[in-house]
């Protein structure tokens, strides 16, 4: 995993965002990166991509965040969202407990190992209600929804006090 600091000086930063984050600032951060991107003359499909992405990522965090007690000024999140070599990507990092990193390793890995054609399917089968199998039902439609319109996504755990730091990125190429 790259470091922040890497990151900063090294990719064409476009947004970064770190703090509590609920539907206000999810509005904020929409509405800056979008006009950013707009400015920057980038084509309206790559806009709606990586606006999508970002409002699909944060919309997890805002639903899955975990703060233990009143923690909640301790447990903040990051986003930033930057662009290099035609490839924007769209990064978060919060903190999960351990049931969360369970439950998301066996949503990731199991949604990793599909096609995009697959992943359509499951998506459908969803919406239709005719899909019974529970992991991919309890998958989430938002999850699905990024692994479809984005290009690829990585993920990574890191400990953090009894918790974790957990890692999602998922990258636009702008060229398509």
């Amino acid at each position: 995993m790259q470091s922040l600091t890497e990151k900063l000086y090294n990719k064409n930063v476009i947004f970064s965002y770190y703090g509590f984050i609920d539907n206000s600032v999810l509005e904020q951060v929409l509405r800056i990166t979008k006009s950013k991107l707009e400015i920057n003359g980038e084509s309206q499909p790559i806009v709606a991509r990586v606006y999508d992405a970002i409002n699909n990522c944060v919309e997890n965090i805002i639903e899955h965040n975990f703060f233990p007690g009143d923690a909640i000024l301790k447990y903040k999140s990051l986003l930033v969202v930057s662009y290099n070599v035609n490839t924007y990507t769209v990064d978060t990092i919060n903190v999960v407990n351990k049931t969360q990193k369970e439950s998301i390793e066996e949503h990731l890995a199991f949604l990793n190992s599909k096609s995009k054609g697959d992943l359509v399917s499951i998506r459908s089968g969803i919406l239709s209600k005719n899909l019974q199998q529970a992991l991919v039902e309890t998958a989430g439609l938002g999850l699905i929804d990024l692994m479809i319109k984005t290009d690829t996504c990585e993920y990574s755990f890191k400990d953090y006090d009894s918790n974790f730091l957990f890692n999602i990125n998922f990258k636009i190429n702008s060229t398509k």
